[in-house]
């Protein structure tokens, strides 16, 4: 009788799997393609981040270009101010170094056209004593002396003036020069600035281009998860009606059954009592054992899996993604991770390498187990549909997954074992 009935669990798997299988693939290379594209968006975003990092710094490099621009304007106002005022100093010594030249040349010739000089020399000798003839000549000599000096500093301050001037003009062209640096500077940088906001708008189009796949990828999750539901249901629902058919086959056959052997039961009766009387303590003794195994949640077969599978245990979980879409698909809020609610079912996972659920799980309406199941779509469907499943309820893990006032989740795996805890 056992072997009878673990042969019709064997089967029962087999035609669950082999329901499942198309869906179970079709969903584990969605699961695949939303990882690569949650891989190429984080890239796409490190790569804006560059980006928007160098223009920053091409901006304040252009900004300082631009300050230390204003500042080689404002100096080259400031020495051409003063280059200005150089040559109007300039044509004021001219004018008063031409007059005294003038007035010097003026003074040579009436010494020599009008006798001056013997005017002089008379003014010599009519010295009344030798100290006079010598303070005589020294007023003179003192009074050319004067002229011939003021000529001369008048010629050095307009070599000075000159050599500033000199001076100015070379700075004026070294910042001319700086200028022209600078402004080409300014040009290389304002187009490499160009260059990037072009690669930036081309990343942010990527960007833009995987969320769209991404989301395309989630919304065909979600009508898959849909189809499959409505599927489910159909299926259901035949199962129903086909069951309520046998059902009534079986009720009609019963009573044809009795009503031909009524009159030969009175005849049977006593020879047969001892049979039936041991068949039917071991069918209770079956039942009691198959209420007996409702305290524990059957998951699958017993055998351990040859490669433990231990996905990672992130936001990207496929698991997690798949909770989401079948919330979802059933208008329901999409719940969190939380890293402390995957550290606690983990360590949980990892305590029932046995395949036994703990005693204290049937007080607890937090956490769901799965024994045997593969990670994402496969083990969510198969809590949603009680594959396999015990829980008081008979809907206990779809009630979890559903559960409208859930926020927060997380999954843990160890070998063969999945547990998820909410909050």
């Amino acid at each position: 009788m056992k072997n009878k009935k673990l042969s019709l669990l064997l089967v029962s798997m087999m035609t669950v799997a082999g329901t499942l299988a198309p869906i179970t693939s079709l969903a584990e290379t969605t699961d695949k393609k939303i990882e690569q594209q949650d891989k190429e968006i984080s890239a796409l975003k490190e790569k804006q981040k560059s980006v928007a990092s160098q223009i920053t710094a091409l901006e304040e490099e252009i900004s300082s270009i631009y300050d230390e621009g204003i500042s080689l304007s404002k100096e080259k106002t400031a020495l051409k101010n003063e280059s200005e005022q150089l040559k109007k100093d300039i044509a004021a010594l001219d004018v008063r170094i031409n007059k005294r030249t003038e007035a010097i040349q003026k003074q040579g010739r009436n010494v020599q056209v009008n006798g001056q000089g013997t005017q002089i020399l008379d003014m010599i000798l009519n010295s009344e004593s030798i100290s006079d003839a010598v303070g005589r000549v020294q007023a003179i000599s003192s009074i050319l002396t004067a002229n011939n000096d003021l000529v001369k500093q008048q010629k050095e301050d307009k070599k000075l003036v000159e050599t500033k001037k000199t001076n100015i003009q070379t700075n004026l062209t070294a910042i001319e020069e700086a200028a022209k640096q600078l402004e080409q500077e300014q040009e290389n940088l304002v187009a490499k600035q160009a260059d990037l906001n072009v690669l930036k708008a081309e990343v942010d189009s990527e960007t833009s281009g995987a969320e769209n796949s991404k989301n395309a990828l989630l919304k065909q999750q979600q009508e898959a998860l849909k189809a499959q539901l409505a599927k489910e249901t159909k299926k259901k629902e035949v199962k129903k009606v086909e069951t309520a058919k046998t059902e009534e086959t079986k009720t009609d056959t019963s009573t044809t059954t009795e009503k031909a052997t009524a009159p030969s039961e009175t005849v049977t009766e006593t020879p047969t009592a001892p049979s039936n009387t041991g068949e039917t303590n071991e069918s209770t003794g079956n039942t009691n054992g198959g209420n007996n195994s409702n305290n524990q949640e059957s998951t699958g077969p017993t055998e351990k899996p040859e490669k433990p599978v231990e996905p990672p245990v992130t936001s990207g979980d496929a698991t997690f993604q798949a909770l989401n879409a079948l919330r979802a698909a059933h208008g329901l809020s999409p719940v969190s991770w939380d890293a402390g609610l995957a550290a606690a079912a983990s360590s949980r996972a990892s305590i029932m390498q046995d395949f036994q659920v703990p005693s204290d799980h049937w007080n607890r309406g937090d956490e769901v187990i799965a024994f045997m199941f593969a990670p994402g779509n496969s083990v969510i469907m198969a809590w949603y549909n009680e594959t396999n499943m015990t829980s008081p309820s008979g809907t206990g893990h779809r009630d979890w997954e559903l559960n409208p006032g859930m926020t927060r989740v997380g999954f843990g795996y160890a070998g063969g074992v999945i547990v998820g805890h909410s909050a």
